[in-house]
């Protein structure tokens, strides 16, 4: 099965003041989804949308919008996000106690499901509940730690990818590949070769120049696979 490559603008690294004009950019110039991150301050050091991000921005957009819960006890928020029209709910693996819990939550309030991963952690959750694979959309390889700016792409990030799609082979799933951290021109042929799909881009795309940033992203994953 072929994956088309997607890009979500990931909106942290947008102009706040002009969130409006930024979405609509990315939306236009080829994002598959506008990805939000919800920090609360706990489980990283920094806060920043609460639920009402999402009917804001979908007054405006009409691409999906995923809020990605990095937080403490997103259990206690996904009813919340699902009623905000939230397109797709992900969460963080370490978060979610029970996670096979967590996942039917999501879904059973009609919603798309994803997990996300950090760079310090494994897939063992995963494995020993193989059947969450067959109800997730989207598994998000963590480049970085949540919560940071600056950090550096994780060189496990390549090999977590590579066992990732083999996991989803091993299940006969169907769900995208992400990858959210240090995501560039520099850093998606790797992603991309590596067999990810989804790639979540935050400062490489809010540029002073979306459309040629989205532009320049899209070419280093399309020529790495043409390779």
């Amino acid at each position: 099965m072929d994956y088309p490559i997607k890009i979500s603008p990931s909106i942290l690294s947008a102009d706040f003041g002009n969130l409006r004009h930024d979405a609509l950019a990315a939306e236009k110039n080829g994002g598959c989804a506008i990805h939000i991150d919800i920090m609360d301050g706990h489980y990283v050091h920094n806060f920043s949308f609460g639920v009402n991000i999402v009917p804001a921005l979908k007054k405006h957009v009409h691409i999906p919008i995923v809020t990605h819960l990095e937080i403490d006890n997103p259990d206690v928020f996904i009813g919340d996000f699902a009623r905000a029209e939230s397109n797709m709910v992900v969460v963080q693996e370490d978060t979610c106690p029970h996670l096979p819990y967590t996942i039917n939550a999501i879904k059973e309030m009609g919603v798309k499901a994803g997990i996300g991963i950090n760079p310090d952690r494994g897939f063992e959750k995963l494995e020993a509940n193989p059947e969450i694979l067959r109800e997730i959309d989207l598994l998000i390889i963590m480049a970085v730690y949540p919560g940071y700016g600056g950090q550096p792409f994780s060189p496990v990030t390549v090999p977590k990818i590579r066992r990732a799609c083999a996991m989803r082979e091993e299940a006969q799933a169907s769900f995208d590949i992400g990858v959210d951290g240090a995501v560039n021109s520099s850093t998606a042929p790797d992603i991309v070769r590596a067999g990810a799909n989804y790639l979540i881009a935050g400062s490489s795309v809010f540029t002073d120049n979306i459309t040629a940033s989205m532009k320049k992203l899209h070419a280093s994953a399309a020529a790495a696979l043409a390779i």
